[in-house]
This record gives structure tokens, C-alpha cells and sequence, in this order.
């Protein structure tokens, strides 16, 4: 079979990655997602007023689309309320996580500053330095914007509270908000489509125009990988996992002689195949015992939610496919789409055998990962139940110490990166 050939340099995009990321926040809590969107939306038409350099604005939205990552992480689902009441350290631990992002450490920046009134971030960036008055101007208008997008009332005809924000926004002018913003955002409010659509429509993504910085395939590996401590961080159950999948998928694909290219599309798959799960609840990812009809009913949901997800990033055909099958069994009784094996490709096949092979052998706080002899076992019933491909899980065998260690390696990697950075900040 003919290879599809990859432009490997320009395999995705930034927008396609942030825009995932946004969506993946909004399963955990959907009600801030029109938050974001608002926030970003403001941002873009104050930064457009301002006429900033175009690098500048597309910093700024991005700042703003993720400026309440930390809450991710969390253990408890936050409303937006306990989101702001917590605003700097939910903003110190987004922009932990971004600055391991690469090509992310600006907008990392300018997340760590946004929670702050304009006063407070002005003293802190002044004694860095002149360069940073762009971090500082840039976390000012998001600030301004998240503030503006907490002022607003849904049940209440926007049109009839412009006069009360405005006149709120004056009176932090200079203070809690940068004067320039203030004024540039008070100029753009006499449009009444500013408002309405601010309220109605602020998928800024959708009228946010201009170039798109291309990302190559080695960096996209490098970016899901920290996506992925976003997924899993929630939980030390889950802290480690996605990176044994990944590792456990990517060596499989290397032995089956899969092209340089496609491990690493495998890796990706790996490293996002559970992003869904950011829907699931913390009481049911930790539940040690036997899950109820209901909560396996809402655990189900999460493959579904992963292809939504990943089937709008650009160039995520395969990977999409890889990450989203991960549950279906060649027998048609996975779930949630029932495919059987003439839907489920080489990579799929992979995918369900890394996932399977990482969740029985890693280390979970109320139990021991399986020994060689109990994790074959396993791994042969599910061969015989017809659930999972054969020819992988016996190529898995072939080189068991092999996969394993490198699995053990980056799930320890993981685990250990998660209990010194957010364990101690819990603390």
C-alpha cells in the first residue's frame, strides 16, 4: 500500500493546537467556556484598537484563551467565581505549564501577569526591565477583558449594561486597569455589535484573521507531550499514564516497522488519546472499586469526546482515529462506536494494546502495576475474548523487557515530574 507522504515541517498549526486545548478546558467545567471566549474576543478588538503589531495580538488572544489553564489541573471542578477568587495561582500554575510548551514561554508570560490589577503587574514588570513592557501591556488587556467578561449579566439585555461596566472600568482606570486599554475599550463599546456579540458571539476563532504559524511534526510530539500533563495532572491516578501509553505505542510501531514518521504520530496518539477524559469526574477516575452501570456510563463517553477534539486540529487524520478507537475491541464490543477489526487499522490495533499494557503494569496510588507473569495473563484473555489483535500483543511478548522499560521509564519520568511540581504547590 502506497504511503501518504507528510510535509513534516508544516504538519500543524498553532491555532489548531490552542483551539484543542480550549476545547479540552471547557469539557472539564463547561461553564467557562463562553468565559474564554468572551476574554479572547475582548482582547482581540481592545489589541486591534490599540493597533499592535500583529505578533502581538495573536499573543495576547492565545494569553487569553488560556489564561485559566491552571484550573485544569485541579482536583475539584472550579466555577468561575473560585476561578478568580484564586486568579494568581491558578495564573502561576498556567504559566508553569506553558513555559514547558515550546514556542509557549511569551504567552506564558503574559498568563503569569493577567491575574494582576495594572498597578501590582506594573511594579513586579518594571524592576525586570524595558523588555518587559510588552509582557506588561499584554497581560493589562487581558485583564481588562477577563474583567469585563466577569461583569457581564446573560439574563440581562446587554445593550442595558454598557453604562454600568463602563462606568466600573473608569473607575480602575490607571489602577486596576491600564488607562490606554480603558480608553481604547470604551471607544470600540459605541459599536452596540461589540456588545451583542461579545455576548451572543465570541468564538473569536472564527473572525480571528491573519497568518498561522505552522508547527513541524518533532515539535507537535514535543507540544502533546506537555498537553498531556494537562490531561493527566488533574490526579496523581492519573499523572503518569498517557506518557506509558505513548511510549508503549511508539515502541510497538517501531517493531512493526511502522515509517519514522508515523511513530511519531503514534506518540502523539498516545500522548492525547485520553483528553477526552478531562469530562470525566475526579470521584470516578479515582474510584478504586468496582464503578456503578451510571459512572462506567460517563467513563465510556470519554473516546468519543478525544475525537471531537482532535478531529479539528489540522493534520490529525490518523492520529485522531488512533487516539479515538482506543476503546473499540476487533470483536465489535468496545465501545462507544462498536467498530469490529475491519474499521481498526495497524495504528488502532497499537493503540489498544498500549493502552491496555500501560493501565494493568503502572503503579496507581491504591495498587501495584501487574507483574510480567499477571500482565500476560491478561493480555492473553483479551487475545482469546477477541478484543485485541493478536499479532501486536504477541510482538509485545516478542520483546517484552523491551517495551516495558522504556513504558516503566517515562511513566516514573512522569510520575516524579508531577509529585515535585504539583503535589508541593497542593501543599
Amino acid at each position: 500500500m502506497e504511503r501518504t507522504v507528510l510535509d513534516t515541517e508544516n504538519f500543524t498549526n498553532i491555532r489548531s493546537l490552542l483551539g484543542a486545548l480550549a476545547e479540552a478546558m471547557n469539557l472539564v467545567n463547561p461553564s467557562v467556556s463562553h468565559h474564554h471566549e468572551q476574554t479572547a474576543y475582548l482582547t482581540y478588538i481592545i489589541a486591534r484598537e490599540l493597533t499592535l503589531p500583529q505578533e502581538q495580538i495573536y499573543l495576547a488572544v492565545y494569553a487569553a484563551l488560556l489564561h485559566d489553564v491552571g484550573s485544569v489541573v485541579s482536583e475539584q471542578q472550579k466555577s468561575v467565581a473560585e476561578i478568580e477568587r484564586d486568579g494568581k495561582t491558578v495564573s502561576m500554575i498556567g504559566a508553569q505549564l506553558l513555559y514547558g510548551l515550546p514556542g509557549f514561554e511569551r504567552i506564558a508570560d503574559v498568563v503569569a501577569y493577567c491575574q494582576y490589577s495594572f498597578a501590582e503587574a506594573r511594579a513586579f514588570l518594571e524592576e525586570k526591565g524595558e523588555a518587559q513592557l510588552a509582557v506588561l501591556h499584554l497581560s493589562a488587556i487581558v485583564h481588562l477583558a477577563d474583567k469585563v467578561s466577569l461583569m457581564l449579566n446573560p439574563s440581562e439585555p446587554v445593550l442595558n449594561q454598557s453604562k454600568r461596566i463602563l462606568n466600573a472600568v473608569e473607575a480602575g482606570r490607571d489602577s486596576e486597569y491600564y488607562g490606554e486599554a480603558v480608553a481604547a475599550f470604551k471607544r470600540i463599546s459605541e459599536l452596540e455589535y461589540i456588545w451583542m456579540d461579545v455576548m451572543h458571539n465570541p468564538q473569536f476563532l472564527m473572525i480571528f484573521t491573519g497568518e498561522i504559524a505552522t508547527v513541524s511534526l518533532e515539535r507537535t510530539v514535543r507540544m502533546t507531550r506537555l498537553m498531556s500533563r494537562i490531561i493527566d495532572y488533574r490526579s496523581p491516578f492519573t499523572a503518569m499514564h498517557s506518557a506509558g501509553v505513548a511510549a508503549s505505542a511508539k515502541k510497538l510501531a517501531e517493531l512493526a516497522g511502522m515509517s519514522k514518521d508515523e511513530c511519531l504520530m503514534m506518540e502523539i496518539a498516545g500522548n492525547l488519546h485520553d483528553i477526552g477524559k478531562l469530562r470525566v469526574p475526579n470521584s470516578i477516575l479515582e474510584k478504586p472499586g468496582k464503578l456503578t452501570d451510571e459512572e462506567f456510563n460517563i467513563i465510556k463517553e470519554h473516546p468519543y469526546y478525544t475525537r471531537l477534539i482532535l478531529m479539528n486540529i489540522d493534520g490529525f487524520d490518523k492520529i485522531t482515529d488512533w487516539a479515538g478507537y482506543h476503546h473499540e475491541k476487533l470483536n465489535g464490543r468496545g465501545y462507544p462506536f462498536h467498530f469490529n477489526g475491519d474499521y481498526l487499522d495497524q495504528g488502532a490495533r497499537i493503540m489498544a494494546v498500549a493502552d491496555i499494557f500501560s493501565a494493568i503494569t503502572e503503579e496507581r496510588p491504591y495498587r501495584k502495576g501487574m507483574t510480567r507473569e499477571q500482565a500476560t495473563k491478561v493480555m492473553k484473555e483479551n487475545v482469546e475474548y477477541g478484543a485485541i489483535c493478536g499479532e501486536m500483543v504477541q510482538l509485545l511478548f516478542d520483546h517484552y523487557n523491551e517495551v516495558d522499560a522504556i513504558r516503566d521509564y517515562m511513566s516514573r519520568e512522569e510520575g516524579q515530574r508531577y509529585f515535585q511540581s504539583f503535589a508541593e504547590n497542593d501543599g
